[in-house]
């Protein structure tokens, strides 16, 4: 696992309550240009404030951004949804989605030992992948890595979203994930409005619990994958 010490883990909101750490993975090659990378800033700024304005939500949710284009780069390390700062993602370069999955879940299990020595009770973490294409690379090891984690235990120690966009390849994200969500455009606010109610609805559930969720945007549907 990489060590990522040198990124300082801002203080966390409310210690002895229940905590949701999200990764929003992000893809930002090139064919993400113009309006989707302008459209996906718009939904997470938005995501942003309407998740800090629930009481539960904003105390109990903490948010990481990653963005992966020909390298990977972490553009916020975890922090309150509170303290999040505003994204301006610029997109440009190929695909790297192994790396990128690679250093989310390194991410979310240093956080999730954070948690633990502070004794805070923790939800099943997230991943939220977004892309529109195909990796440039071998995803066999990041596959391998999220498929350990969702089987450790009786309900898994993560759950990883990937969201589809445009020409992005559906037989790849089936591979990787039991939560294929396809967006039948390039609007991205209902699917981070959903995200903002998901989380909701976790942060007043109990940590054991797999509450149901609310239904997904008109625009985004549920596709079949392989697991």
């Amino acid at each position: 696992m990489k060590d990522y010490s040198d990124l300082r883990l801002p203080e966390i909101a409310a210690a002895t309550e229940p905590h949701l750490a999200c990764v929003l993975l992000l893809d930002t090659s090139g064919s993400m240009s113009g309006e989707p990378i302008k459209n996906l800033n718009e939904a997470i700024n938005r995501f942003k404030e309407e998740t800090s304005a629930n009481e539960m939500t904003k105390k109990r949710v903490d948010i990481a951004i990653v963005e992966f284009s020909s390298d990977v780069r972490v553009v916020q390390n975890f922090s309150p949804i509170i303290a999040m700062e505003p994204v301006n993602l610029e997109a440009g370069g190929t695909t790297n989605m192994g790396a990128g999955i690679e250093t989310a879940i390194d991410m979310v299990k240093e956080r999730t030992k954070f948690y633990a020595s502070l004794g805070t009770p923790m939800f099943k973490p997230w991943i939220f992948m977004i892309t529109d294409g195909s990796p440039n690379h071998d995803i066999s090891v990041a596959a391998m890595r999220i498929r350990e984690e969702e089987s450790k235990g009786t309900h898994g120690k993560l759950k990883f979203f990937a969201l589809g966009v445009g020409n992005y390849d559906r037989d790849v994200l089936s591979s990787l994930s039991k939560r294929v969500i396809e967006l039948s455009d390039m609007n991205f606010g209902g699917i981070f409005d959903w995200m903002s109610e998901s989380m909701a609805t976790i942060s007043v559930s109990r940590v054991d619990e797999e509450p149901r969720l609310p239904n997904l945007p008109e625009n985004a549907r549920i596709i079949p994958s392989d697991w």
